[in-house]
């Protein structure tokens, strides 16, 4: 029972000597110690540069984006999807109020109706463009 007692005692002065250190809270580091990270903009060349460029702009060609449907849009003059590859997938949303997304794959030239009754044609993207 004394040993009992005596351990009781002794983990809280234990805890207190690792509980508290010199830093209390982390702060930035300082770069004459660690060096200082380079700045990636400046080791790029070429297309990675590029890519890097546009990426910073916003204007990355694989990140999904949000294009506005036109209000009428006929088979003739259908809404304009850009196409990098064979084929892209397009989502509608349909009602403006709604939260479904209709789906569907296009390809280049083709045209292709919503269930909603808007169109879609897919056409060839400029292959020098990030977007």
């Amino acid at each position: 029972m004394n040993r009992l007692l005596s351990g009781r005692s002794l983990l809280p002065k234990i805890m207190r000597n690792f509980s508290h250190s010199n830093r209390l809270a982390a702060s930035e580091a300082d770069p004459e110690h660690y060096g200082y990270f380079p700045d990636p903009t400046e080791q790029t060349w070429g297309m990675e540069r590029e890519m890097l460029a546009a990426r910073l702009k916003g204007e990355d060609r694989y990140s999904p984006k949000i294009y506005y449907r036109a209000e009428h849009s006929t088979k003739e003059v259908p809404n304009v999807v850009r196409v990098h590859l064979e084929d892209k997938v397009v989502g509608c949303l349909c009602e403006h109020d709604g939260d479904h997304v209709n789906y569907w794959h296009i390809r280049k030239g083709d045209t292709k109706r919503c269930e909603c009754g808007h169109w879609f044609k897919g056409v060839q993207a400029d292959t020098d463009s990030f977007d």
